[in-house]
């Protein structure tokens, strides 16, 4: 009996041990410990998401505890909802795997997409290095000349798959504004639709952002080889003001409620998250890395260079703009899914 007591009372005092262990690693010492973090980016290689990431990725480690290096893994497929499953489901809930996470995405998943398994809410928000404005972009000698126009002749557009801006907006504009848009889906990047618009397959391109069109598109938009025929936001963007915005195209309140819901969408313009679950220690970590990285003098510099704008927001604005975009009214969400469901 004796004997069991002991065993007993050192299986006990082992446990304690290991369990104090567990409890005494702190955030900074396991970031030290991992020399390697992953994010992967919801886009090819080459386009603006792609070069916010790389951007984030070559001034983060100065950010985190030992400087660990981080590699970054593109996952273009489906308009960024495979990677945000990833986040959501089977990626390390360590503090090791981030992603970027398109705002277009989650709105997917609040449209009830069953493609999209994930709640936007569960995820460990760390903050946006950019919010957006829309654009959409049309070669100098396109028959479209004007807003109008769109109301009146076919337009075909590229979009990478269902959850991007590139393929949501324009079924929106059909069927609360009346437009004539077709999209074709399986362009990687933002390059991939622009070559495949010159090759004359496609007439234009929507779902880009201004950003983009400042920076890798910025030479053919500079020599008038595309046009800019409209942007597209809850305001306009000041550097273009003479480009009319899609907004005042909605005459009725219900129209107005359903493009506001699509362009909530772009306050979530470069957002960054951790996994569900991911230790509240590490996610504080993440977070304030976060923040000292976009106010990087360094970042900041080479972004000019870049011509990448930074309009960011916190981690936690960042979640509470996704908590918004799960309280929009039932009656104004299915009035868009609708509209996102019905692409031939």
């Amino acid at each position: 009996m004796r004997a069991l007591e002991i065993k007993g009372v050192a299986t006990t005092a082992l446990t304690l041990v290991f369990a104090f262990a567990a409890r005494a690693e702190t955030a900074d010492d396991f970031y030290r410990a991992h020399p390697k973090i992953a994010i992967g980016v919801p886009a090819g290689a080459g386009g603006t998401y792609d070069l916010y990431t790389r951007l984030l990725a070559r001034h983060l480690p100065k950010y985190l505890p030992g400087a660990p290096a981080v590699i970054v893994q593109n996952v273009p497929a489906a308009g960024g909802i495979v990677l945000t499953n990833q986040l959501y489901g089977s990626a390390p809930k360590d503090g090791t795997f981030l992603a970027m996470v398109r705002g277009s995405t989650i709105q997917e998943a609040v449209n009830g997409n069953p493609a999209a398994m994930f709640d936007g809410r569960k995820l460990a928000w760390l903050g946006n290095m950019n919010s957006e404005y829309e654009a959409c972009v049309v070669l100098r000698d396109a028959p479209i000349q004007k807003i109008s126009d769109l109301r009146d002749h076919e337009i075909i557009v590229g979009a990478t798959g269902p959850g991007a801006q590139s393929y949501s907006f324009p079924l929106v504009y059909n069927a609360v504004l009346g437009m004539k848009f077709k999209v074709i889906s399986g362009y990687l990047t933002s390059p991939d639709r622009l070559l495949a618009q010159e090759r004359g397959e496609l007439t234009g391109n929507c779902g880009y952002d201004t950003s983009t069109v400042l920076a890798t598109l910025y030479e053919p938009y500079k020599s008038g080889k595309i046009r800019l025929l409209f942007q597209a936001a809850k305001k306009k963007d000041p550097r273009f003001p003479d480009v009319p915005n899609m907004r005042d195209e909605a005459k009725t309140p219900e129209a107005l409620a359903a493009l506001d819901y699509m362009f909530s969408t772009l306050e979530l313009g470069r957002p960054f998250a951790a996994p569900p679950e991911t230790p509240p220690d590490r996610v504080a970590l993440l977070r304030a890395a976060f923040e000292r990285v976009v106010a990087d003098p360094a970042l900041i510099d080479e972004a000019k260079r870049l011509q990448l704008d930074l309009n960011t927001m916190t981690g936690a604005e960042s979640a509470a703009s996704v908590d918004g975009l799960y309280a929009t009214p039932r009656a104004v969400v299915e009035r868009v899914r609708a509209a996102v469901g019905g692409n031939p």
